[in-house]
């Protein structure tokens, strides 16, 4: 048997495929898993903004697109980087087991956002974390940044800026020495929907290959993540919105934190809900309600 999955190029990428390729394997002796490589917008412009890069779907499109054509079987992401609509015609047939789905603070001289100097440079393209940091520490200077990351660390060390917000999952499967980063509470910085997740999607109708997929599901992970993409598609601003959402299973009930804030931190509207694990996408949308009610309504319309 051949399977043949598509990944972005990144260092970061290709851990994530070989770790699905190598849990398929072990699961299918003898199956042959091919790692196809492939250049996404995203990638293509890597100095750009997402919004000036195309927005949303901008480092899934091509393996999407690859996936429909056929030329490969199934493509590994980063789950927050998925649109909440995957392209039609396509399934996400697994979704694997988390982990840390929390930001980190990498600075080689603090530990925390208290111990930044005033008006310390802070990087991050993301209006999700700025907003967030900017209401726990309004006295922030920040800066934007892309590129993986190994290129921002690089321009760390370089002085670029004097902190840099990352994911703990992307530094931990990179094992970036942790005494240069440490991780944010997610009472001052809930994650991005689906941060810490890898999705493998398939053809929607590519029986086979989503059969080969689906036992590296893992169901407690899926559901939490249903509910954090619930609340998210239902704000209607696309994952370039200023929202965080994070859903856990404790004693069998799913707990989702979500909330909204402006990009300068001076209004923040969080929400917080529990029900069963089958409530998940109910539960995604009932916070979504009472966060749009409650203010965050003009939060996302000013973000779209």
């Amino acid at each position: 048997m051949r399977l043949r999955l598509g990944t972005r190029g990144s260092a970061l990428a290709l851990w994530q495929a070989r770790l699905a390729a190598s849990r398929l394997a072990a699961l299918n002796p003898g199956l042959d898993v091919e790692i196809v490589v492939l250049k996404t917008e995203g990638d293509r412009f890597a100095d750009a903004a997402l919004t000036a890069a195309g927005g949303r779907g901008v480092f899934v499109r091509e393996i999407e697109e690859a996936i429909l054509a056929g030329t490969i079987d199934a493509g590994v992401h980063s789950l927050k980087d998925l649109p909440t609509e995957p392209a039609a015609g396509t399934a996400l047939a697994a979704i694997l087991p988390r982990d840390d789905p929390r930001d980190a603070l990498v600075s080689a001289t603090a530990t925390t956002l208290a111990e930044l100097p005033e008006g310390a440079r802070l990087a991050t393209g993301s209006p999700r974390r700025r907003g967030q940091l900017l209401a726990a520490r309004p006295g922030l200077a920040f800066v934007d940044v892309r590129g993986n990351v190994d290129t921002r660390i690089r321009k760390l060390g370089e002085g670029a800026f004097d902190a840099l917000v990352l994911a703990v999952a992307g530094l931990t499967r990179l094992a970036i020495d942790d005494a240069l980063w440490t991780p944010i509470p997610t009472e001052v910085c809930l994650p991005a929907p689906g941060q810490g997740a890898l999705a493998i999607q398939t053809r929607a109708e590519d029986g086979p290959t989503r059969a080969l997929v689906a036992p590296l599901d893992d169901s407690e992970t899926a559901q939490a993540t249903i509910a954090e993409r619930t609340f998210l598609g239902a704000l209607g601003a696309g994952c370039l919105a200023p929202a965080g959402a994070l859903a856990q299973v404790a004693d069998g009930r799913l707990t989702l934190t979500a909330l909204v804030a402006t990009p300068d931190g001076t209004k923040v509207v969080r929400e917080t809900a529990s029900g069963t694990m089958s409530d998940a996408a109910v539960l995604g949308l009932a916070v979504a309600e009472e966060i749009l009610a409650a203010g965050g309504d003009a939060i996302v319309k000013g973000a779209r």
